[in-house]
């Protein structure tokens, strides 16, 4: 292996370990505990390295995010079911899933600061998951206007996120009253009753 090689192999893995560290941190103190400083000491280097990369916090918080879309896209894809009623509601208990996994992950993508608000300038990666979400919508309900659509979406992330964003606030509540709560039943019945009403 060359020289610029290894350059480019070890300049690759520090990168991933800056994101990976952003993470870590996020995971023990919350998002708002991270720093350039604290990311350089988790990755055991000197702030200027990390700036070499990157050119404040807010572009870690984005690189970070722009993966966890990724991570979230990919596992849309892989679920392909031919009975569409069925594809959109296990659309919304795959949010579910990734976001129990990952809730720090899941509150840096979906907070307001993380990707720009209007949809021109959002990068692929979310556009593309709302594509799979609006596809999946025209297959239950065709000949609708672009314009619907997009409301039908918004209605859709309104019931998926902000049911996961209240689950997330009580899960501690969840946790000690397995019995009585049962989040995913919950989220695909209102899923169910969303596709009823478009129907």
């Amino acid at each position: 292996m060359s020289s610029i090689d290894r350059k480019t192999r070890h300049k690759e893995a520090l990168r991933t370990g800056i994101l990976q560290a952003a993470r870590n941190i996020a995971l023990k103190e919350g998002w708002q505990a991270v720093t350039i400083r604290k990311i350089a000491d988790e990755v055991e280097y000197t702030p200027p390295i990390v700036y070499e990369f990157f050119e404040n916090k807010e572009a870690v918080f984005f690189e970070v995010a722009m993966d966890g879309f990724t991570i979230l896209r990919n596992m849309l894809e892989a679920e392909v079911i031919e009975d569409t009623h069925k594809q959109l509601c296990r659309y919304a208990i795959i949010h579910w899933h990734f976001a129990e996994q990952n809730p720090e992950l899941y509150k840096l993508m979906f907070s307001i600061e993380s990707i720009p608000s209007v949809a021109e300038e959002r990068p692929q990666e979310v556009l593309s998951i709302g594509e799979l979400i609006k596809n999946a919508m025209k297959a239950i309900t065709p000949g609708l206007e672009d314009k619907e659509y997009k409301e039908l979406f918004f209605q859709w992330m309104c019931i998926v996120h902000g049911f996961i964003t209240m689950a997330l606030i009580m899960r501690h509540r969840i946790e000690k009253e397995p019995d009585a709560w049962e989040p995913e039943l919950y989220l695909e019945r209102a899923t169910r009753r969303f596709i009823k009403s478009i129907q």
